[in-house]
């Protein structure tokens, strides 16, 4: 059988014209329901301004940043922090998430957000922290 008959190879007779499109994972799309949600300024940050980082101040500090992280890294593909104290999330646009629920402020999970030429979210640091009453 020649090579252009086996109908396994794009373009060959028998090839199917349409291939599966899988959906790119990227910072734009993902942060859409964040942004209602927590919030984005005009500038392209979450949450609101803090000493040395953004802030998203809630009841629930982990349950919020886990959620949080899900969203933001949809798609992605995720791996362990080589210390074992997070996940990296990396986006098929090339942007970057790590996700901490331990970091050196108690109580205050963290996820950092390094983004790969994204117009509408800029590089940025979260903590998640208690809503005080």
């Amino acid at each position: 059988m020649g090579a252009g008959n086996s109908g396994k190879y794009i373009g060959t007779k028998g090839a199917s014209t349409k291939q599966a499109i899988l959906p790119k994972s990227n910072i734009q799309d993902n942060a859409k329901p964040l942004a209602q949600k927590y919030g984005l300024t005009s500038s392209g940050y979450f949450g609101e301004k803090g000493k040395n980082c953004r802030v998203i101040v809630t009841d629930t500090p982990e349950n919020t940043s886990i959620a949080f992280y899900k969203q933001i890294a949809k798609g992605g593909h995720t791996i362990s922090l080589n210390n074992k104290k997070g996940t990296m999330t990396v986006l098929d646009d090339e942007t970057r998430i790590v996700h901490r629920l331990i970091t050196s402020t108690k109580g205050s999970p963290a996820i950092e957000i390094t983004i790969s030429g994204s117009p509408i979210v800029k590089d940025q640091k979260i903590h998640f922290i208690k809503e005080e009453k």
